[in-house]
Order: structure tokens, then sequence, then C-alpha cells
């Protein structure tokens, strides 16, 4: 069951975007559902053995993880963050942002500076020096 899994996935992965993988089969397929097809990062170990009478069985293990390794999932971080707190943050920086531009054209400037103006002021004061000392 999970090899038809892995096959539905390697198609799905090829672009076959109407593939339906096969995930109830099984109760371990279902289990690793999220680990298989999901948001994460997921290693595979397989073992063969050395004996000449596992020979097959070691070849078929072989080209299972071949196949594995073909599977790419897409992971992005799991973040949930507060709406009040993402408004907050933007009024900020429209607030940061019409005050620079009102610094730009000389209109209306900010009281005090941020450590960060301080910063950039401070940078930008440096690389005029440098720049004249080496004209």
């Amino acid at each position: 069951m999970l090899q038809l899994v892995i096959i539905s996935l390697n198609k799905k992965a090829k672009g076959d975007k109407g593939e339906h993988v096969p995930f109830r089969n099984s109760m371990m397929t279902m289990i690793l559902r999220d680990s298989l097809g999901g948001n994460c990062n997921t290693k595979m170990i397989a073992t063969i053995s050395a004996l000449e009478e596992d020979c097959h069985e070691s070849l078929g293990t072989c080209r299972f993880a071949r196949s594995v390794s073909l599977v790419q999932n897409d992971m992005k971080k799991n973040e949930r963050v507060e709406p009040g707190l993402i408004i907050s943050r933007l009024k900020k920086e429209v607030a940061d942002l019409k005050a620079e531009l009102a610094m730009a054209k000389g209109g209306k400037q900010k009281e005090n500076l941020t450590s960060e103006d301080i910063e950039r002021c401070n940078l930008m004061v440096n690389n005029f020096i440098k720049s004249s000392d080496e004209s």
C-alpha cells in the first residue's frame, strides 16, 4: 500500500493534478499522510541484505527507495498571526512611510529619531566621509 502512495505522489509531482493519492488504503499510510505528502521534511531509511538469497528483496528495496527519493514536498512555515497584530504592524509601517515621505519633501519631520534612524544616518555619514576621502 505504501508503494501505491509513493507512485501516486510521484505522478502528482510530475504534473498530473488529477492523480488520487490512496492514503486511506491502509492504517500506516493514513498515519504517515502528513509526512509523505504534506508540509514536512521527511527522511526514509532503506535497509538491504548482503546475502545472495536476499538479492531480489534488496533490489526491490533499492527500487522503492529510488521512487521515494523522487517525492517532493512543498514545505511552508506554519505560522498563525493574530489579525490585530498584523493591523498594528501595518499601521506603524504606514506611519513610518508617511513620515519618511514628508521628510524627503521637506515637510513635517519627526521630533524624535528612532535608534534605526540614528543608525541609518550614521551609516550614511560614514559612507559620505569615506567617499570624500577617496576623491
